[in-house]
C-alpha cells in the first residue's frame, strides 16, 4: 500500500484573498491595455488624415508649379473628397520686373472628420517660383 502524505491546511490551495488580488491585478492590467489600444487607434486615424491632407496638398502644389508663370494673384478652393477642403493662392513676392519676378505658392488642406473626437486637421505647404 502506498502511503499518502497529508497536506497541511496552508497547502490546500489558494485562499480567497489571493484569488481576489489576482483578479484585481488582471482587471487593472486589462483596463490599461484597452486604454493603450484605444489611444493607438486614434493615433492611426490622425496619421491617416495627415497623410491624406499632405498628398492632396502636394498634388495641388505640383499642378500650380507646372502652370505657366503668372504675376497676378490666383486663388481658389475645391473639395476633392467629402470632408476635405483645399485652398490655394499664388501671390507675387519680391521684385516685380522681369526676369527676377517671384511668386509664392501656398496650398492649405483641411480634413474634417464627421465622427470621432479628432478635430479638423490642417496642412499648409508653401514654396516660391521664379519666372
Amino acid at each position: 500500500m502506498s502511503e499518502r502524505k497529508r497536506r497541511s491546511s496552508s497547502q490546500l490551495g489558494m485562499s480567497l484573498i489571493e484569488v481576489l488580488l489576482a483578479v484585481a491585478f488582471l482587471a487593472v492590467a486589462l483596463v490599461a491595455l484597452l486604454s493603450m489600444l484605444t489611444q493607438g487607434s486614434v493615433s492611426v486615424v490622425a496619421g491617416g488624415g495627415q497623410s491624406k491632407a499632405t498628398a492632396y496638398a502636394r498634388h495641388m502644389m505640383e499642378q500650380l508649379r507646372n502652370q505657366p508663370f503668372t504675376t497676378g494673384p490666383v486663388n481658389g478652393t475645391d473639395t476633392p473628397e467629402a470632408g476635405i477642403t483645399r485652398a490655394w493662392s499664388v501671390v507675387q513676392t519680391g521684385a516685380t520686373a522681369a526676369p527676377n519676378r517671384l511668386v509664392t505658392i501656398q496650398v492649405s488642406v483641411q480634413v474634417n472628420r464627421a465622427t470621432g473626437t479628432l478635430g479638423a486637421q490642417n496642412i499648409t505647404l508653401t514654396t516660391m517660383r521664379a519666372e
